[in-house]
């Protein structure tokens, strides 16, 4: 399913305040002053990262595995992988995409840019590339710059 999603604001909070994020999965809102890095990620980000992500015009690419071979997550990664590189970015971060394990969505698929969602059960490439086409650097922020990333030490330790 895609959805154009309504501007739920782009206000800044400290890094970690917490967050509800008006809709799940979130692609505006309030979120936090910085963003994450874009890349591959093992365990999940903080929504508020992955929103201001979005608005430098991200694409996250998010997934719920009730397994734990979890063969989507190498699937997604090929798609991710095979995406041009953006002439905006840096050679250590070819492109503005996010790839992460988020426990909380209610599909085992979203696929996220800046008022922009797709979710769905299963995978389907042609329909997700078409999505991708139609959403990436389309944001408030269009720029890649280096975001931070806090996974070594978990991103908002407590």
């Amino acid at each position: 399913m895609i959805a154009r999603e309504p501007s739920l604001g782009r206000d800044h909070v400290a890094p970690c305040t917490p967050l509800v994020p008006a809709s799940m999965p979130p692609t505006s809102g309030t979120h936090y002053g910085l963003w994450a890095d874009f890349g591959v990620y093992d365990a999940p980000v903080p929504w508020g990262y992955l929103v201001h992500s979005m608005e430098h015009g991200a694409v996250v690419v998010a997934y719920r595995c009730d397994d734990a071979a979890c063969a989507l997550r190498d699937e997604l990664e090929a798609l991710v992988a095979a995406q041009p590189a953006d002439p905006l970015c840096r050679d250590d971060d070819p492109a503005r995409f996010i790839l992460a394990p988020a426990p909380d969505l209610e599909w085992p698929i979203a696929v996220l840019a800046w008022e922009r969602q797709y979710v769905a059960t299963c995978l389907d490439l042609p329909s997700m590339q078409d999505f991708i086409d139609q959403s990436y650097a389309r944001a408030p922020e269009n720029l890649c710059a280096p975001g931070v990333d806090d996974s070594a030490r978990g991103w908002c330790p407590g």
